[in-house]
């Protein structure tokens, strides 16, 4: 059974922290999104989050 928040008429704005990598060499980043959407079920909490992306110009990649 889910049951929809109806407090969420507008995205409210969090901060995200998106874990190092080390094999990549990225370090940990945090990132302000989106909380679009959250419901809770039998096992917790789930959340929709619309994350930013942008497109490095310089090696044209999508990050």
């Amino acid at each position: 059974m889910t049951t929809p928040s109806d407090d969420a008429a507008q995205p409210v704005p969090v901060r995200v922290v998106l874990p190092a990598d080390p094999v990549l060499g990225h370090p940990e980043q945090e990132v302000v999104a989106r909380l679009w959407r959250r419901r809770q079920t039998e096992a917790g909490w789930l959340y929709l989050v619309g994350l930013p992306s942008y497109r490095d110009l310089e090696n044209r990649r999508f990050s």
